[in-house]
C-alpha cells in the first residue's frame, strides 16, 4: 500500500484527485487501483463522471471543507461510556461541557455561567439562558439531570463521580450538586459533563424500529451530517451556535485510516487535510516538507501496568518492587523518541503534585535479590490482559515488557482483547497484570487515583464488592484528604506524599508519558488551534486559501 501511494503521489493524480473531489482515503485507493483495469468504453463513461466531480470539488473549496485523516473511533455517541479521547473525541465536536478550558488550559465557564456555595457540599449552578440543541430544543437543568443520570450508571465513569451524592434540577436554569464530603475537585469533574437532549432522545428511543441509524442533538458548534460506518463521518456547521464563530471552517470529514503509513501517505498526498497519532520517526520527514506543519496538543497518552494484588505473589510488596526495578522504562521512552518521557508516578513534571524525588529505578540485580527474598528465585508465569486498541508505537512495547521481565524468570503471557473483552477482564480481574492507557486530558491526578485504587465505600455502597487490583487503606485516605483540601498548595502537597506511599509500595508500574503529535498541511492557520486541549478545536480553526 505504501509503494501504491508512492507512485501516485510522484505522478501527480492522488494531489489532482483531492483537490477537485475530497474522496475519502478508502474510497480513493479502490479507485487508484481498479482504474487501470476499466475497458475502453468504461474509461468514457469514467471521463463523464470526472467532469461532474470536478464541479463539485471546486464548489467544495469554497465552503472551506476540512478533510481529517484519523485514528480514532468515529462513532458519534450522546452517551460516552469512557472518557478515553480516542473513542469518543467526535463528540466534543456536537457537545459542550459544563465548563470550558481556555488556550492556557484554564477551566473557565461554558454551559454554566456562574454558581454560589450553600455550604460545603452543597453547590447551585445556573445555565446559560438560550442555549438550543441541534433539534432545536432549549438546553434546561432537566437535560443536565437526565444526563449525569446516565453518566453515572456506566461502569467506566461511575468512580470519577462517586464524589457526587446528588444532581437535580431546580427550575429551568438551576441544578444544585451535593457531595458526600467537601469535594474540591467538583469544577474539574464537572467540566466532563456534555449534556445531552432529553426530550430528543427519549422520543429517538421510543421510536427505535430494530434500524441502527445515529442521530445526534447537542449544543455543539457542529452537527452530524452524515455517518457511514468505518468508511467517513462528515459535520456542518451549527447555525445557531451560542459562542462567536471565530473560524471559518463550514464542513469536516473525518475519514478513520488506522495504519499509520496509510495515514502519513494520505498526508504526503494532499488526500486530507489533518492526521492525529504522528509517530515520532516521522517528524524529521514532515519537517522537511515546506507545505506541512507538525504540532503538538496539551494532551498526553500515558501507558502503566496495573498489577493484581489477588495473585499471591504480586500480594507481596517485594515482588511488586523487583517488577518495577526489572523494566527499564527510561529505555522503553527513549525508543519512542523526543516526544515521550519516562514516568515514575501519575503525576508529570510541571504538575503541582509531582514529586521530583521519585526517579527511574531499573536495577536488575537488585530485583533478583528481592525475588529470591520473596521465596520466588525459581521465576513463576503472569498473564497480561492488552487492549487491542493500542497504536502501533504503544503495540510494540509489549515484546519488550516480555523481554525485560524474562530476564528475572518471570514469564510473561500477553492476552490482546478487544475492547468489550478488556473491560470485562478488567472489572472482574480475570488477569495478573493489565495494560492501562490513560489520557492526561481526561482527568487530573486525583481523578486517575481515585478510578485505579481508592476504596471509598461512603460514596460508593453499591460498588463496594467491586473488583479492586490493589488496597491500601493509607492511599485510599491520602486520596480523599486531598479531595477535601481547597487550598491548592496544601492539596499539592498531599499528592506529593500520595505520589511517594505509592511509588514505595509500587502499587503499579509506570511507563512513560508521550505528547500527542498532529500534523498538517499548510492551508491551516495552527496559530488557530488550541494545544491545549486534547485535540484542536476546530470551531476557532482558521483556513487559509
Amino acid at each position: 500500500m505504501r509503494k501504491l501511494f508512492s507512485v501516485t503521489k510522484k505522478a501527480g493524480f492522488s494531489r489532482f484527485f483531492y483537490r477537485f473531489f475530497r474522496c475519502n482515503v478508502a474510497v480513493f485507493c479502490s479507485y487508484g487501483v481498479n482504474s487501470l483495469l476499466l475497458p475502453r468504453k468504461s474509461k468514457t463513461q469514467l471521463g463523464t463522471w470526472l467532469v461532474l466531480l470536478f464541479m463539485f470539488g471546486a464548489s467544495a473549496a469554497q465552503a472551506k471543507e476540512l478533510v481529517w485523516g484519523t485514528a480514532f473511533h468515529t462513532e458519534p455517541q450522546p452517551i460516552v461510556d469512557d472518557l478515553d479521547t480516542s473513542r469518543n473525541f467526535v463528540n466534543h465536536l456536537l457537545f459542550d461541557p459544563l465548563f470550558l478550558s481556555d488556550q492556557q488550559g484554564r477551566i473557565g465557564l461554558g454551559l454554566v455561567t456562574k454558581w454560589k456555595i450553600i455550604s460545603p457540599t452543597q453547590v447551585q449552578f445556573e445555565l446559560r439562558d438560550g442555549v438550543k440543541f441541534h433539534s432545536g430544543n432549549v438546553l434546561s437543568a432537566e437535560d443536565v439531570e437526565w444526563t449525569f443520570q446516565q453518566i453515572n450508571q456506566q461502569a467506566n465513569l461511575h468512580t470519577l463521580f462517586a464524589p457526587i451524592k446528588s444532581l437535580r434540577a431546580i427550575n429551568r436554569l438551576q441544578f444544585e450538586v451535593q457531595t458526600f464530603r467537601p469535594f474540591s475537585q467538583l469544577i474539574q469533574r464537572l467540566s466532563l459533563v456534555f449534556p445531552v437532549d432529553k426530550q430528543f432522545y427519549l422520543a429517538q428511543q421510543q421510536a427505535e424500529n430494530g434500524s441502527h441509524v445515529v442521530q445526534i442533538s447537542g449544543t455543539g458548534a457542529y452537527k452530524l451530517s452524515r455517518y457511514v460506518p468505518g468508511i467517513v463521518t462528515e459535520f456542518s456547521v451549527n447555525p445557531d451556535y451560542w459562542r462567536k464563530r471565530e473560524g471559518n471552517v463550514s464542513s469536516i470529514k473525518v475519514v478513520p485510516i488506522k495504519q499509520v503509513e496509510m495515514r502519513m501517505a494520505s498526508l504526503f498526498s494532499r488526500d486530507v487535510d489533518i492526521i492525529d497519532h504522528v509517530p515520532d520517526n516521522y517528524v524529521d520527514l514532515l519537517n522537511k516538507d515546506k507545505q506541512l506543519s507538525v504540532i503538538q496538543t496539551r494532551g498526553l497518552k500515558w501507558l502503566a501496568i496495573e498489577l493484581n494484588q489477588h495473585h499471591p505473589a504480586l500480594a507481596k510488596r517485594r515482588v511488586r518492587q523487583a517488577i518495577n526495578l526489572a523494566i527499564d522504562n527510561a529505555r522503553l521512552a527513549e525508543g519512542l523518541g523526543p516526544y515521550a518521557m519516562a514516568s515514575t508516578q501519575l503525576s508529570i513534571p510541571g504538575q503541582a503534585g509531582y514529586n521530583e524525588q521519585l526517579l527511574p529505578r531499573y536495577n536488575l540485580l537488585l530485583a533478583h535479590q528481592l525475588l529470591q527474598q520473596a521465596g520466588y528465585q525459581e521465576g513463576f508465569s503472569l498473564s497480561m490482559a492488552i487492549p487491542n486498541t493500542l497504536f502501533d508505537e504503544q503495540s510494540k512495547v509489549v515484546s519488550q515488557l516480555v523481554s525485560m521481565l524474562d530476564r528475572v524468570n518471570i514469564r510473561l503471557i500477553p492476552s490482546w482483547l478487544d475492547e468489550a473483552d478488556y473491560q470485562i477482564n478488567v472489572s472482574q480481574c480475570l488477569s495478573d497484570l493489565v495494560l492501562t492507557r490513560r489520557q492526561k486530558d481526561a482527568g487530573n491526578v486525583l481523578s486517575i487515583a481515585r478510578s485505579m485504587y481508592l476504596n471509598d465505600e461512603q460514596a460508593e455502597p453499591q460498588q463496594a464488592t467491586r473488583c479492586q487490583v490493589y488496597q491500601n487503606d493509607e492511599v485510599s485516605a491520602l486520596i480523599l484528604k486531598a479531595e477535601q483540601e481547597l487550598d491548592d498548595q496544601q492539596r499539592a502537597l498531599i499528592i506529593r506524599d500520595l505520589e511517594k506511599v505509592m511509588y514505595q509500595q509500587a502499587a503499579f508500574v509506570p511507563l512513560y508519558w508521550q505528547r500527542k503529535i498532529w500534523a498538517t498541511n499548510r492551508r491551516l492557520d495552527i496559530n488557530s488551534l488550541n494545544r491545549n486541549s486534547p485535540f484542536p478545536l476546530f470551531e476557532h480553526l482558521q483556513v487559509l486559501d
